[in-house]
Formats: C-alpha cells, sequence, structure tokens
C-alpha cells in the first residue's frame, strides 16, 4: 500500500510543468529573539543558516534550512543578573511548504509553515557549578513553525532575501533531578542571498 502511494506521489509531481521546477540554494546570516522563562533570560542569538527551496509550480515550494545560532544565558533574580549560565546553542531544522503569489516580481514576498526540530546543548558554567545546580540539561523537540520573507530578485538568478521563522519551542530542562517546560519561541530573523538554478 505504501509503495502506491509513493508511486502515485511521484507521478503527480512529474505532472507538473517542467518550466515551472527550479530550485534555489541560500547562505543566511541570522539572529534570533528568545523569551526569557523560567528565571532563565538571554541575549539576542547570533547566527547562519543554509537553505534548499524547490519549486513545485510557478508558487508552491518545500524550502529545507538549517540554522545555528548561539546566545548567552543567565539565572536573573527580579530582573537582575545573579549568575552566568553559559551558551545556550540551538539548531533548527526547518521543513516548510511556502507560497509566492508574486514570484517573477522584483520585490517576491512569501508565505509557509511546516516543521521543525530543534537539537540544543546542555547550558553549562562555573556560576551554575558553584550554585550547586551543575549542568542544565535541555532537551532536543520536534514542534511546527511559521514562516514569511521576501526576495529581492537581482537578475535571474541571484536574490538578496529577508526571512523570518516563528519557532514553537518549549523544551524540558533538567537539573539536579528536577524538571521545567521553557517557553523559548525564538522569533529567527535572517539576512541571505540566494541563487537560482
Amino acid at each position: 500500500m505504501r509503495i502506491h502511494a509513493v508511486v502515485a506521489l511521484a507521478v503527480a509531481f512529474t505532472a507538473f510543468p517542467l518550466a515551472a521546477q527550479s530550485n534555489d540554494v541560500g547562505v543566511w546570516y541570522s539572529t534570533a529573539q528568545l523569551k526569557d522563562t523560567a528565571g532563565l533570560s538571554f541575549d539576542r542569538a547570533k547566527g547562519s543558516g543554509v537553505s534548499f527551496n524547490h519549486f513545485w509550480t510557478e508558487s508552491i515550494s518545500t524550502e529545507f534550512a538549517v540554522h545555528s545560532i548561539r546566545a548567552k544565558a543567565a539565572i536573573d533574580v527580579e530582573g537582575t543578573h545573579v549568575l552566568q549560565a553559559g551558551k545556550l546553542k540551538l539548531m533548527p531544522v526547518t521543513a516548510n511548504v511556502q507560497w509566492h503569489p508574486m514570484r517573477e516580481s522584483m520585490f517576491s514576498p512569501y508565505v509557509g509553515a511546516g516543521l521543525a526540530r530543534v537539537s540544543s546543548n546542555d547550558l553549562s558554567s562555573s556560576d551554575l557549578d558553584l550554585a550547586g545546580i551543575g549542568n542544565v540539561k535541555i532537551g532536543n523537540k520536534m514542534t511546527w513553525d511559521a514562516n514569511a520573507g521576501v526576495n529581492i530578485l537581482i537578475g535571474r538568478a541571484f536574490a538578496l532575501a529577508v526571512d523570518g521563522k516563528y519557532i514553537a519551542l518549549e523544551p524540558d530542562a533538567k537539573a539536579n533531578g528536577s524538571s521545567e517546560k521553557l517557553k523559548l519561541n525564538p522569533l529567527v530573523i535572517s539576512a541571505g542571498v540566494k541563487l537560482r538554478f
């Protein structure tokens, strides 16, 4: 049964106009705003990313992207940093379906949504060790994301782009046998260059 479904899907995709099928790859500089949560606060995250986008029709595409972003973390009491908590490193891998209503325009906006898998490191620092907290393990998470952006075409092969992804990220944080849910919900804003082929 699964083989029949795969064959049917492949036939459906090959039925799309061949002229509409194309690809683009992107290289991104990214920043991210993380929500302060459970006594943790974060500086603005920075990082980079790459993406691959395949167009099935003139306006529908699927984009796969991976970003690596880092932010300094601290434990706050009444708005004041009392302990440095090290660096949080997040690696969101996203798979989105996008709609491009004006793809051939110079300014080509798009919207999309899909799935995100976010992996992260443990938080660790000498402050956490001295406080008896030790490493804070942050779990990996599969979740959803929403996406919007605009491409600014430069000729037929290149574009400048601005992209935003909201990731509904609420991983568990574990330390000293206790667990608490973090509501990080990063908003990742990226600027980049795309090559179409």
